[in-house]
Parts: C-alpha cells; sequence; structure tokens
C-alpha cells in the first residue's frame, strides 16, 4: 500500500469512529468561542481552506452576514481586520485561500458569484490591505453554485474549480487577476455534488463526487499546456454508493496526495468515509473507515499534514442519542497487518450549536507552528484546536 511510502506514522481527526470502544474513556475537551458573527457555519464549506500561518501570523476568513470577515491571532484573542472587512463589505462569504509569501488569493462563493479577491500584507502598517476585486464570467443560465476552491500551479498560473448546476467548471489566470471564460470538465452530475483543485507536482488535479454515476474522477492538466488541455476522465473509484459531496485533501512534499471523502452508503455497522491516496503516477488506493452506527453520525472530513510528520483528519459527528454534535480527534497508524485507530480526544461546546464544518490550512503545517483547526456552528460561533494539544 502506498502509505508506507509517505510516512511511517498517520494521525486522523475523525468523528465518531465504530471501532471505538464504547468502554473507552475518551478524553473531552471544552471549548469556548474565539469569535462570534451573525452568520451560521462559517467555516463551510467541505473543501475550502479559510486559514493560513506564515511570518506575519495566523490568519482565519469566515463568513459574517455582511460579508467575510479577515482575522488574525494577537495575543489573548482573535481579532478582526477592520480596513480588508470594511473592503469585503457584501461580498460573497464562502472563502477558499492560496497564500503564497505576502500575497493571498481568495475566491468568494455566492450562490451564482465567484468573485476573486487579493490582499497583501505591509511591512510598513504591519497589516494586511485589500489590493482588487475581479469578478469570474458564469454562464447565464446558473441556477446554483454550492462551493469553489482555487489553487496555484508550478508556472505561477492561478485556477479556481466550482460546480455549476450540474456542471464542473475551472478558469484560468495567468496573473491571479485577468479570468477566463469557464472551460467545463464534467457535466451530467447531481445537482447536489461538488469539485476540488489540487495543485500537484507540474500538473493540477480536478477531482468530483458524481452521485448519478456513483463515481468519484479526476482529470489533470499538465502545467504550461494550453488551458483547455485537460486528461480524459479518471475513475477514482465506482459504485457501491461510494460517493457524496464531501471532499477535503491535503498534498505532500513528495508529490502524494491523500483525499477524504464520505460515500452515501449510509447504513449502520458500514463504512461512511474513503480515504483515498493518489500516488506520485496517479494511482489510487481507496481505503474505506469510520462507521456509522446508532450512537454516532459522522460527517464533512477534512485532512491536513504536518510537512514530513504526522497526518490530520478531522470530521463532525452527531450522537445520535442525545442529539448534539462535536468533533473527534483520532490517531491512525499504518501497521503491517493492515490500521490502526485510536480516539484521542472530543471536542465539544457547552453551547448547544451543531458544530462542524471543520476546516484549516491548505498549506501543511510546519513543525514549530502552531496547527490550528477551525470549526463553526449554526448560531455564530467559531472555535479553534491547536493540534500541538495533543
Amino acid at each position: 500500500m502506498k502509505l508506507k511510502s509517505i510516512l511511517p506514522t498517520i494521525f486522523l481527526l475523525i468523528c465518531g469512529f465504530e471501532m471505538f470502544s464504547q468502554e473507552i474513556n475518551t478524553p473531552e475537551l471544552y471549548l469556548e468561542p474565539i469569535f462570534h458573527v451573525n452568520y451560521g457555519d462559517a467555516t463551510a464549506d467541505k473543501p475550502q481552506s479559510k486559514s493560513w500561518t506564515n511570518q506575519y501570523g495566523q490568519w482565519l476568513i469566515v463568513g459574517d452576514a455582511d460579508g467575510p470577515k479577515l482575522l488574525k491571532k494577537e495575543t489573548t484573542a482573535w481579532a478582526s481586520q477592520f480596513e480588508v472587512n470594511k473592503a469585503w463589505l457584501n461580498l460573497p462569504v464562502k472563502a477558499d485561500v492560496y497564500n503564497k509569501d505576502d500575497k493571498a488569493h481568495i475566491v468568494l462563493v455566492g450562490e451564482c458569484a465567484l468573485d476573486v479577491v487579493q490582499i497583501r500584507y505591509s511591512l510598513q502598517s504591519k497589516k494586511y490591505e485589500h489590493q482588487w476585486k475581479e469578478s469570474l464570467p458564469i454562464p447565464q443560465d446558473c441556477q446554483s453554485i454550492e462551493t469553489a476552491t482555487i489553487t496555484r500551479d508550478s508556472k505561477n498560473q492561478y485556477w479556481v474549480c466550482s460546480d455549476v448546476d450540474q456542471r464542473i467548471m475551472v478558469w484560468h489566470s495567468v496573473n491571479g487577476r485577468d479570468w477566463s471564460y469557464p472551460i467545463t470538465l464534467a457535466d451530467n452530475i447531481n445537482a447536489d455534488d461538488i469539485s476540488l483543485i489540487v495543485g500537484l507536482k507540474n500538473q493540477v488535479s480536478v477531482i468530483w463526487s458524481n452521485q448519478n454515476t456513483q463515481s468519484i474522477m479526476e482529470r489533470i492538466h499538465i502545467d504550461g499546456e494550453e488551458a483547455n488541455n485537460w486528461s480524459e476522465p479518471i475513475i477514482v473509484q465506482q459504485g457501491d454508493n461510494n460517493a457524496d459531496d464531501h471532499l477535503n485533501a491535503t498534498v505532500f512534499k513528495n508529490g502524494e496526495m491523500a483525499l477524504a471523502t464520505k460515500n452515501s452508503v449510509d447504513q449502520i455497522n458500514q463504512p461512511q468515509f474513503v480515504l483515498r491516496i493518489r500516488d506520485k503516477e496517479g494511482r489510487w488506493t481507496n481505503i474505506p473507515y469510520e462507521n456509522l452506527t446508532a450512537q454516532r453520525s459522522p460527517s464533512r472530513p477534512i485532512v491536513n499534514h504536518v510537512e514530513s510528520g504526522k497526518i490530520f483528519e478531522a470530521h463532525a459527528v452527531k450522537n445520535r442519542e442525545n442529539n448534539r454534535y462535536f468533533i473527534s480527534v483520532n490517531e491512525i497508524v499504518k501497521k503491517i497487518n493492515g490500521w490502526e485507530f485510536k480516539e484521542l480526544i472530543q471536542l465539544k461546546t457547552k453551547i448547544n450549536g451543531k458544530n462542524g464544518d471543520v476546516t484549516s490550512s491548505k498549506a501543511s503545517f510546519l513543525p514549530n507552528e502552531a496547527k490550528f483547526i477551525f470549526f463553526s456552528d449554526d448560531l455564530g460561533n467559531v472555535y479553534s484546536f491547536d493540534l500541538d494539544k495533543l
């Protein structure tokens, strides 16, 4: 199995894993909100990455009723960045961030709207400043867009991928500001399906779910080739209800990728998730895990890793006995004869909200930096947890 070539030890943050005995007393940690907005599910949506760490600090973008909000971690609190947030007033609120050096490109998702904004850190003012906003051209017959993600390839060109009704589309930019008309990569998908774009070594991968054909699919673009020159569709897995609109990925330094997905099996004592490993040659290994049980219903996995170290994955879980929601943190270790899972901690809140939509950074965590994950509830509360505390 190719996962051994990535790392000897893997840590997963899993919400509600059936393999964990109810006799094991898993530690619980009750968290207080770090920020409050007038918007439910402020850290949505599933494939998106909303936080980053650089030499200037630790940053997070959350949704709010009057537009997205940029936050910075100060000594005792997460502080709103007023100048940027004023410039973002009434823009779409669901954000995905690509950060590099002193610049961040952010795609903002609305009902039938995609805006890309750039912010740049000023050494003089010691804060991020809003640079510009560009709206991507959207098909006139658009009825809905659920989510979108952004990346940059090895030629320093930018890509955005999104679901538009029953289609998967990409937009291309040579400079991050001037965007092409959309290129259709797939059609006849389910209206509930989504996509994810990932920058790999010398290529870009677009992955999407198709619940109509029970498939997880992929297409590849080689960096530097014409923007509309994509591989034929690649079947990651098909059949057995293995597709749902939950996708999240992390890319390793060696060019391999881990993709966390949910399936549509939805049967008691059957796995709800599949961890999919893509090796450097583009070959996929699919590993089902995380059972649905009578007590626990897991959802919305994300995955990230420490550079040259541990892999982390996070899920929301609904306790079906008391209808409370929490985040479960687990460790998974690759053994010679399979996988060993161990739940490490459950992140809970005293506020009775629908906790979920875990998010972290698009880049891997650095060993000597804080390793934050974030989640939110339907009441406007935002929470954080540093994985270094495990």
